[in-house]
């Protein structure tokens, strides 16, 4: 592989690397955004138990949640 093409792949990788955090902190403003508009108070019934809390943290549990779910739940890369 020449330098030219060497540097036009890792030219590549870094745009793409790029994309991926631009993407990721676009959803996390768009889900802040969302989460704080919704301030009211709403009901979370749990299996023994149940309480009352403001719906952006309902959310950002949710969201916390669903992301460790989906990272544990992502099939592993082989090399």
């Amino acid at each position: 592989m020449s330098s030219h093409e060497m540097q036009r792949a890792e030219s590549r990788v870094r745009s793409a690397q790029t994309f991926k955090v631009v993407v990721w902190l676009a959803v996390v403003a768009i889900l802040v955004v969302f989460a704080f508009a919704n301030s009211t108070k709403v009901d979370v019934d749990w299996v023994f138990n149940d309480a009352e809390a403001p719906l952006y943290l309902v959310i950002g549990a949710s969201a916390i949640a669903g992301a460790i779910l989906g990272f544990i739940a992502r099939p592993s890369r082989s090399e």
